[in-house]
């Protein structure tokens, strides 16, 4: 194997999982050094100014990937998105940090690495947000590092309340929230919880439970929908752009709340690979605020886009569980499986 990418492997704690192939495990690793490159342009100081701008952490990344390419051509695939060959990695990755507090952006759109100290506790590991001075490991995009005094939770992270996805739809299935409304129920298409589909492809023509959501179209407008007293009342269930942010794709948790409540939650199935990682296949995408997490905490496995397939140590196993669980994912296998 390439002396190159032992030693960076050895420096993020990066090991190969039993039975992966060197082509899987040489992308790992290269995801994970883009991150902390990604992170070290912003750790600079030049002429006195912190940190770098947008367009130069983009052009030293892009400039990377090249390299690495040409180095590795056999992992170069997995650096563009199946689905759409226009993502840029270089970007994804920025905004990922970004959006997760690794980097700050000031008045003159510059990033700057975060300097308070933040970790969240998992296990006796601590996820640490900025770029340690020493002494820390890779797992994805996250920086793990010995504790620190300023702790936050997960749910502290992820910008998110308290509730329980039961309590969630209860929330929002409260009747006097409900109206009448002169709409034509022919033109509607309903959310059915109990599809075995994914999400996105659970829209039918028929109304199959009491509570859930209509459109009009795929691009809405929406309507939260209960049946009361025999007849169909509805709320406004406003559904904003979609983007990179941290809270975009909220509406998902909406389906998977859904889809619990009526005892056909999405399913992730985890499966244990050896006694360091796990893999775990999310049966739909996830909310932002998961996904991020997520890529803070794993690999994805196909590309770096993967939204559905995930590589964790198995120490960081019950977090993610924990994570899924909360939003209404069931899940099927675990760490203990052979």
């Amino acid at each position: 194997m390439n002396e190159l990418l032992l030693t960076m492997s050895v420096d993020m704690g990066i090991n190969r999982f039993s039975g992966e192939t060197e082509e899987s495990f040489t992308y790992r690793v290269l995801f994970s050094a883009l991150g902390l490159w990604c992170l070290r342009t912003a750790d600079n100081i030049s002429a006195g100014n912190h940190g770098t701008t947008k367009h130069n952490q983009t052009i030293v990344l892009n400039d990377l990937i090249n390299k690495y390419s040409k180095i590795f051509p056999t992992s170069s695939d997995r650096f563009v998105g199946m689905g759409n060959q226009h993502i840029n990695l270089s970007v994804f990755i920025r905004r990922v940090y970004e959006e997760t507090g690794y980097l700050l952006t000031d008045e003159d759109n510059r990033n700057k690495i975060a300097n308070y100290g933040r970790s969240i506790m998992l296990g006796d590991k601590a996820l640490f947000f900025g770029l340690p001075e020493s002494d820390y490991t890779v797992n994805g995009l996250g920086v793990f590092t010995d504790p620190t005094d300023y702790r936050v939770s997960a749910k502290d992270f992820l910008i998110r309340d308290n509730l329980t996805y039961e309590e969630y739809f209860n929330s929002l299935f409260d009747p006097i929230d409900y109206y009448d409304r002169d709409i034509d129920l022919n033109e509607l298409e309903f959310f059915n919880p109990l599809s075995r589909n994914v999400p996105s492809r659970s829209w039918e023509k028929q109304l199959q439970t009491d509570c859930t959501l209509a459109r009009k179209s795929e691009l809405g407008p929406f309507y939260r929908v209960m049946r009361i007293s025999d007849e169909l009342q509805f709320a406004d269930e406003p559904v904003e752009p979609q983007s990179d942010r941290l809270t975009s794709y909220e509406y998902r948790r909406l389906y998977f709340a859904l889809k619990a409540h009526y005892g056909a939650p999405l399913k992730a199935t985890i499966t244990k690979m050896d006694d360091e990682y796990s893999m775990i296949r999310v049966g739909g995408h996830l909310p932002n605020r998961e996904y991020h997490y997520l890529l803070l905490l794993s690999w994805p496995v196909n590309d770096a886009f993967d939204k559905v397939n995930y590589l964790a140590h198995n120490d960081l196993v019950e977090e993610i569980i924990d994570t899924l669980e909360n939003i209404g994912v069931e899940i099927e296998g675990g760490a203990n499986d052979e």
